[in-house]
């Protein structure tokens, strides 16, 4: 059990939010919100963007897990009294991962050992609703990313294609509300073999070393008609 918690926090760092500014006359701000599976792109995209973009992702705790209500529980901390551009969200691995019931505490527990999903998807939808609401409420430009691909469960945290249906929802939700979407769950799936697990068993976390920043920076740069 330890080593799969290890895994599936592999990359939940306690580090500074990732910011990178620009020099001389202001450039746009852009947050970014999301589950682990953003840290490393969203360190990517600012290095990318820098001098043209401030990029910010706000710090993961350790043994942190994001997720819709988390998101909801912290957007005021993290909006803070600045101005946004622009958000990218998303929020959806960290709804589907299974965990141990009636703890108030997060721990994980496979769906074998008697784990439940954390959100049903009627809380998944409801929470995204309120979610897009109080984004709206910034005046930011807004992408939604769906929630990338999970393959076979090594390590039995997850159901294998559950995400399916909650990018479902999320793109009727998105739809009602008119945002824009990035297809993060497409460019996954184009770029990993879905026939095999993932590397080191933590299932929705690795990519096959591919790259997730690129459909990221695009969306960010077509939204401020920068590209």
């Amino acid at each position: 059990m330890v080593g799969m918690i290890r895994q599936f926090f592999l990359f939940a760092f306690c580090l500074s939010p990732i910011t990178v500014h620009g020099e001389g006359d202001r450039v746009p701000r852009v947050l970014i919100l999301g589950d682990s599976v953003y840290q490393q792109p969203a360190r990517e995209v600012a290095k990318a963007l820098k001098g043209k973009v401030d990029v910010v992702f706000p710090a993961l705790m350790p043994g942190e897990v994001r997720n819709t209500a988390t998101l909801l529980e912290n957007l005021n901390a993290w909006l803070g009294d600045g101005k946004w551009d622009l958000i990218h969200f998303n929020g959806g691995l960290g709804d589907l991962v299974y965990r141990a019931p009636g703890m108030k505490t997060f721990r994980v527990m496979p769906i074998s050992s008697g784990g439940i999903r954390t959100t049903d998807s009627n809380s998944y939808e409801q929470n995204l609703r309120k979610l897009v609401k109080r984004l709206r409420m910034t005046d930011a430009k807004l992408i939604w990313a769906t929630t990338t691909p999970i393959r076979h469960s090594a390590s039995n945290l997850f159901e294998m294609g559950s995400e399916v249906e909650y990018n479902a929802i999320a793109m009727r939700v998105m739809g009602d509300e008119e945002v824009t979407v990035n297809d993060m769950y497409a460019y996954v799936r184009a770029q990993i073999d879905m026939d095999r697990p993932a590397s080191h068993g933590a299932d929705p976390f690795f990519f096959d070393r591919k790259p997730l920043h690129p459909p990221i920076m695009r969306s960010i740069l077509n939204e401020l008609n920068l590209d």
